[in-house]
């Protein structure tokens, strides 16, 4: 039996797309290696979305290069860079056997077979429409960890003037509703608690397919699977955020209240140059109505300086605008002028060393409010997924923590816990990203 070796690169859709490859790997025979140097081929799924993910993509890809002189295997490299950068790479990387874009399941699939049955002789490249289909079989994904993403569309129709998602992933795409049902309960069958919903936008869900907006009747969908413990939302844009999901979520003790909403920044000018909706008041009477229908609610943002134009009243409006709002959980990043879209071609492109100056300011404001944030949870009870089980502790999240972006809450203390299983949890010391606690109930209800 032939033997693959996956390294996956990216954000969390980028991560599904893997784990949909290695299902159509194993549907056609393929055995998975612990060593790259055991294996009969290397597969990377790249990241192509701004430069510090290239450069950490093409580094792996020379990596695999390399180990080409210790072992005679074939290596394909597939993704978003492949699909962004698909004629420099075919060009400068003829070592790399074969390059194929994104959304390439029937693609990938005849691949696999030829490579079985006939073998390759030379390079070969596949680059299709990205994701015309919209969708991937669901029945072979496998996960090993407690939590798993769920991608609900693919693609994007709104068209940011800083991104390339659209360039690289196609239009906007709905998954059928009873696809992501379906996947779901596989998942939960193989003791998956929490679900991940994910696109580039999610609160578009379904308007594609359905004419009208279907992410509230998918959520009652996924909340009626009874083994399914929480479900989170991440990837809600601003301007598409209605009360009748706001109420569901308030309501509906399986979706949690974390709403994930990247906002970008809150000057019109800079919202408008960045093809983004709304301004600053829109903003606050967001935030304002989604507390006040969601007690206690955690609200991820993501903030972004830099962009051009950007002047320093208007960083110092965003700077007063976060230590006002105070999201519970916030990223900051440094606008990066992407090849080939229209912000990198704009006027008043802001230096570098003034980008990272706001940089550092935003984010030792995010800092202290992560601090704050934490410290108030003190002395309270958590419910706490757990996720690794240690000798002397464990690790977990509470609902208020997403995958690898957010809090881990270390577990005091030899317990009786399963990976898994999600226990109440009593919050006894509060650090900037980590939360420390001991066991309340074994079990949580």
């Amino acid at each position: 039996m032939q033997k693959y070796y996956l390294i996956n690169l990216g954000c969390p859709k980028n991560e599904v797309d893997g784990q949909y490859l290695e299902g159509l790997l194993r549907e056609e025979g393929f055995e998975a290696s612990p060593d790259e140097l055991k294996s009969d081929i290397i597969i990377i799924n790249t990241c192509g979305f701004i430069v510090s993910a290239q450069e950490e993509s093409i580094n792996a890809i020379l990596e695999a290069v390399r180990l080409k002189e210790q072992k005679d295997f074939k290596l394909i490299v597939v993704g978003c860079l492949s699909q962004r950068f698909k004629e420099e790479l075919v060009r400068e990387l003829p070592e790399v056997d074969v390059f194929m874009g994104a959304g390439i399941e029937n693609e990938f699939r005849n691949l696999l077979r030829k490579i079985k049955f006939e073998g390759l002789k030379g390079q070969e490249c596949f680059f299709s429409q990205p994701f015309a289909r919209g969708d991937y079989s669901t029945g072979n994904r496998k996960v090993s960890a407690p939590s798993a993403y769920l991608k609900i569309a693919e693609g994007c129709d709104n068209r940011c003037s800083y991104c390339t998602i659209p360039t690289i992933r196609g239009p906007f795409r709905s998954r059928p509703l009873e696809d992501l049902i379906q996947e779901t309960r596989d998942l939960v069958n193989q003791g998956v608690k929490e679900i991940i919903l994910v696109a580039q936008d999610t609160g578009r869900y379904g308007i594609d397919l359905y004419e009208e907006k279907g992410l509230v009747k998918l959520l009652q969908g996924l909340n009626s699977i009874e083994e399914l413990r929480w479900i989170r939302l991440m990837y809600l844009q601003p301007g598409g955020i209605e009360d009748n999901l706001l109420d569901l979520v308030a309501r509906e003790k399986k979706i949690l209240p974390y709403l994930e909403i990247p906002m970008q920044h809150i000057q019109p000018d800079i919202l408008h140059n960045m093809n983004r909706p709304g301004d600053e008041r829109m903003l606050r009477e967001l935030v304002q109505r989604i507390r006040t229908k969601i007690p206690g609610v955690f609200l991820r943002t993501t903030f972004m300086v830099g962009f051009p134009g950007e002047s320093e009243e208007d960083f110092e409006r965003l700077y007063n605008f976060v230590d006002e709002v105070r999201p519970e959980r916030m990223g900051v990043f440094k606008y990066s002028p992407e090849e080939g879209t229209p912000a990198a071609r704009m006027d008043g492109q802001v230096p570098e060393k003034l980008k990272e100056e706001r940089y550092r300011r935003l984010e030792k404001l995010q800092h202290e409010i992560a601090r704050e944030k934490n410290q108030e949870l003190v002395g309270e009870t958590q419910e706490v997924l757990i996720e690794e089980i240690h000798p002397d502790y464990s690790l977990g999240r509470t609902g208020g923590d997403a995958p690898e972006i957010d809090n881990l809450v270390i577990v005091e203390g030899e317990q009786q816990v399963e990976i898994g299983g999600i226990y109440s949890v009593k919050i006894v010391l509060a650090l900037e990203y980590e939360l420390v606690g001991e066991i309340y109930h074994e079990f949580a209800q």
